[in-house]
């Protein structure tokens, strides 16, 4: 399982609203307005166009980071969580 990290210019909550039809909700953290994670075995290319980053219909502009499992910070136990189960998923 990859972890992603998806970060768009400008609030849009068309974006989650996307992410959460296509993917299940346990396997998104929304850090902020502009800032989601997600898991999932996709590719990075796959998840923009269902963020609306990339393709036909996009209408944001951003970014989709695939995650190295190298990370660090002070976040809350959540987080750190979340970010295990795509180590061992």
């Amino acid at each position: 399982m990859n972890a992603f990290g998806i970060l768009i210019h400008n609030p849009d909550d068309r974006v989650s609203e996307r992410l959460r039809r296509k993917y299940e909700s346990d396997r998104l953290y929304e850090i902020s307005s502009t800032t989601i994670l997600l898991r999932t075995t996709d590719l990075a290319e796959d998840v923009a166009v269902t963020a609306g980053i990339k393709g036909e219909d996009r209408f944001v502009t951003g970014i989709v980071f695939k995650l190295d499992r190298a990370y660090a910070g002070y976040a809350s136990r959540s987080l750190w969580e979340w970010l295990q189960l795509a180590e061992t998923e």
